[in-house]
């Protein structure tokens, strides 16, 4: 009965998934495996330099500029993930990088004919800026969910600094650095790791592991 009542019905339609508007064909940059495989240079002997595309106009600039996204977009990736360890947060960054190319393609100075070093210099300087703020909107959440409230009465401001005061002494010493170093004096990864000679990587762990630690014990004594 159930399966007669099923084929009576009919089969459901599959629900279409809402996307976002895509990108222009010529600043697309296909799915990018999360380490980038050896590659081979897409240009040959004869093919057209760079500056040769980049000065294409009318109808051939955007599909010169495509050609431009098809032999960089590996090495670039390559780049961006290094500084990002992310690979969506990757891909964005050499998105932004062929944009900024394709705006900027009558004005940009190309070493030799090649816009290869021009865009590994402009990805490492938006994945700086991508990873920085990163870290400072992870900064200002776990501030906001560890710093006392300033409208409360000053014994209950009180209580909640001789909590965190707690919090801090009961971290392993090592975390309780990192924590301070990357909550009170808002310094960077890379700046804790090299003051307590750690890698950036074991910084990171250690002051998420601080940061759960630090909001448990606050939220306890509430």
């Amino acid at each position: 009965m159930a399966g007669a009542a099923r084929r009576g019905r009919g089969p459901r339609r599959a629900r279409r998934p809402v996307r976002a508007a895509p990108r222009p064909a010529h600043l697309r940059v296909t799915a990018l495996p999360l380490v980038a495989p050896r590659w081979q240079d897409a240009a040959v002997a004869d093919a057209p330099t760079d500056a040769e595309l980049l000065a294409r106009g009318g109808r051939d600039a955007q599909a010169g500029f495509g050609e431009i996204v098809h032999r960089h977009s590996r090495p670039l990736y390559a780049v961006a993930y290094r500084w990002l360890e992310q690979p969506a947060d990757a891909e964005e960054v050499v998105q932004d990088a062929f944009l900024l190319l394709w705006r900027k393609r009558g004005r940009v100075h190309l070493v030799g004919d090649s816009a290869l070093p021009w865009l590994i210099v402009t990805v490492k300087h938006l994945a700086q800026n991508r990873r920085r703020a990163r870290l400072r909107r992870a900064q200002h959440e776990t501030a906001a969910a560890l710093e006392p409230r300033f409208d409360a009465p000053e014994d209950e401001r009180g209580a909640v600094a001789d909590v965190l005061r707690r919090a801090f002494a009961a971290l392993p010493p090592l975390d309780a650095q990192v924590a301070r170093l990357c909550l009170v004096e808002d310094v960077t990864y890379a700046e804790a790791a090299e003051r307590l000679g750690l890698t950036e990587g074991a910084v990171r762990n250690r002051l998420s592991r601080a940061r759960a630690r630090l909001r448990r014990d606050l939220e306890e004594e509430r």
